[in-house]
């Protein structure tokens, strides 16, 4: 009887959750949450063309830092998060020849300058006596330690807040005087350059899914498409081929070095072997050329690792993000179909993102985002429903994580990047790092739902 009941109940609140008549009252209000999102974002990037503008901050008044910063960690990946939100807001804006469109494609012209100036060309920086090069080298933070001591950017991170709006997450509840999610009073930059770390390929790989948004949504003549096309094959390019232009004469292909000649280590994500397949395809979205680089002897192994990882579940949550980004990029996953004698293979990418994200709820965004950049006349039902959902249980403040007892239970927002966070950081069950995020992931799925679901037959 109880079993009945609960059918009767679910059933109920499906036909009223997906009523034509709710869908669009919800979608409705989901619009009308980002772009409160998107006024927010401005507590977290400053765009501009000085060192440290245009680039995007992940966390703001991190819990471990004093809750009184902007933090920059782990930069690439919310830098292509940014991009790739910047690229599918023209988009739609664009379609609907809405003049603002040029000033979301000024913005992301900014970002992409940033990259080349401040990230990419810093060897002088980072190492004493080299030119600088736009090679696919970049640096994971270039935000100077003093970015804030500046009245006019102090001012503008602070707009409309007092020094006295401050979290105090010494306290286990009501520790603010501002809405849970609204950014608090910041006076200092964590993460800054002070001493410049080099990217990893989790960097590396946010940054392609960013620029492959950029790729598929810009203008064919706008500089922003030629930029994204440069970049990326730059950075799959140096992550290639740096074992041979700084390392040893001899040294494999596929491990990373730094330009001083410094091998990075594997732990640090300095061997790429494993994902040089994935990493090929995603460079060949961009310039079909790249396939001609290939050497056929270790194309096959490589490829066959690549494939192999579609089929097996990986704890790992930054492994799973990492390969599925790669596939969802280059359309790359394959099974091979004997027939009769013969061997075909079968594009699985559809299904083996599904597989490989599904456990952790990001099916939605990684399958959403495949569709979108690759164009696939399939039906997106089911994933357009459940993002559907989970859109609706953003907090319209925006994203937070304040320690288990004030997390918004049940929302999916409490982690600084859903889509690469496990279910018990989703939810807030875990701490994870704590503080006001910037919404990207919220932004990001909300365009991908609405491209996808306005280009439905």
């Amino acid at each position: 009887m109880k079993k009945i009941y609960l059918y009767t109940i679910q059933l109920v609140a499906f036909f009223f959750l997906f009523n034509p008549n709710v869908i669009a009252q919800n979608d409705s209000l989901n619009l009308k949450k980002y772009w409160h999102y998107r006024e927010r974002l401005k507590y977290f990037v400053m765009p501009g063309m000085l060192r440290g503008e245009s680039q995007i901050a992940g966390i703001r008044n991190r819990f471990d830092y004093g809750a009184d910063d902007l933090n920059f960690g782990q930069h690439a990946i919310y830098l292509g998060y940014y991009i790739g939100m910047l690229a599918t807001e023209f988009k739609l804006l664009n379609n609907m020849n809405d003049t603002a469109a040029l000033k979301t494609q000024y913005e992301l012209n900014l970002a992409l300058k940033q990259y080349v100036t401040y990230l990419d060309k810093t060897e002088s920086i980072v190492f004493n006596n080299m030119k600088d090069q736009f090679d696919g080298f970049f640096v994971r933070e270039s935000v100077p330690c003093e970015f804030l001591k500046n009245e006019v950017r102090e001012k503008y991170f602070n707009n409309g807040l007092k020094p006295s709006d401050k979290w105090d997450y010494t306290k286990s509840t009501s520790f603010g005087n501002l809405p849970k999610g609204h950014p608090g009073y910041v006076v200092k930059i964590s993460e800054c350059d002070s001493i410049p770390k080099v990217f990893s390929q989790d960097e590396a790989i946010g940054l392609l899914y960013g620029l492959a948004l950029v790729y598929k949504c810009m203008p064919d003549s706008s500089e922003e498409k030629y930029l994204a096309r440069e970049i990326a094959c730059n950075v799959v390019n140096y992550i290639r081929n740096s074992s041979r232009v700084y390392g040893k004469t001899m040294s494999m292909r596929w491990n990373i070095f730094r330009p001083n000649g410094d091998k990075l280590k594997t732990k640090e994500g300095g061997l790429a072997w494993f994902y040089a397949y994935g990493f090929m395809r995603a460079a060949n979205y961009f310039n079909p050329e790249f396939d001609n680089l290939w050497k056929k002897i270790t194309r096959y192994p490589q490829e066959l690792f690549f494939q192999f990882g579609q089929f097996f579940p990986n704890p790992n949550p930054d492994n799973t993000t990492m390969i599925t980004t790669l596939a969802v990029v280059g359309d790359s996953w394959r099974a091979v179909i004997p027939i009769i004698g013969l061997a075909f293979k079968m594009n699985t990418t559809y299904f083996g993102i599904k597989a490989k994200t599904k456990r952790q709820d990001w099916d939605t965004f990684y399958t959403l985002s495949w569709n979108v950049l690759h164009s696939k006349n399939k039906k997106m039902d089911d994933k357009l429903q459940k993002a559907f959902l989970q859109l609706n249980t953003a907090p319209y403040e925006g994203p937070y994580n304040y320690g288990l007892m004030n997390n918004p239970k049940g929302s999916g927002w409490s982690s600084s990047y859903r889509w690469h966070h496990k279910k018990n950081m989703q939810r807030g069950d875990a701490l994870g790092i704590g503080g006001n995020y910037n919404g990207l992931d919220y932004m990001l799925l909300h365009n991908l739902y609405c491209i996808v679901k306005r280009a439905k037959p």
